[in-house]
Formats: C-alpha cells, structure tokens, sequence
C-alpha cells in the first residue's frame, strides 16, 4: 500500500475516533437530559433499576472496548508515520464448540 495512504488512514482514524466517542457521550447525556426533563418518577422499583444498571454495565463494557481500540490505534499509529510494517499477529486456535 502506499505509504502517504497510510499517515492519512492513520491521521484519519486518530481524529475521527475521539471525535465520534465524544459526539456520542454528548448525545447520550444531551437525550438523558431531555427525558428527564420531561417526566418525574414519583419512586422508582427495584425492577427499574436492576435495567438502569444492567444497562450501566452494558455501556461501561462497550465503552472500554472502544478505549482498548483507541489505545491500540494510539500505539499503532507512529510505527506507521516511521514507516514501519506492522508486527504479524500471532495465529489465534480456533476452538470449535461441540454440537
């Protein structure tokens, strides 16, 4: 591939995904705002808020899998602007699931 491809693939990617997480923590808050706003919960069940944290946890994993690609693209990213070719991943097994 051609290397300037590269840097601007690389640059791209180290914009664009703090830009997007950013973006999608502002509208999530700026949405939670605006529910809130409209309706006030006289008391809440223990149902209702076994979903609100399930659905905490949900956000607190997607939003660490997203750190981890940042974090991988961040230490990616100057071993493409030097030129170098990136290290093989090593061969994942396959374990297959019984039937």
């Amino acid at each position: 591939m051609d290397p300037e491809f590269l840097k601007l693939f690389g640059t791209m990617m180290a914009i664009m995904i703090p830009v997007a997480v950013g973006g999608g923590v502002f509208v999530l808050i700026a949405s939670l705002a605006k529910r809130r706003g409209k309706r006030r919960i006289p008391s809440a069940s223990s149902e209702d808020f076994g979903t609100v944290l399930d659905t905490v946890e949900r956000m607190e994993a997607q939003l660490q899998q997203v750190e981890e690609r940042l974090d991988f693209i961040e230490r990616v990213l100057p071993a493409l602007r030097e030129g170098k070719l990136l290290p093989e991943a090593p061969a994942r097994s396959r374990q297959s699931t019984p039937p």
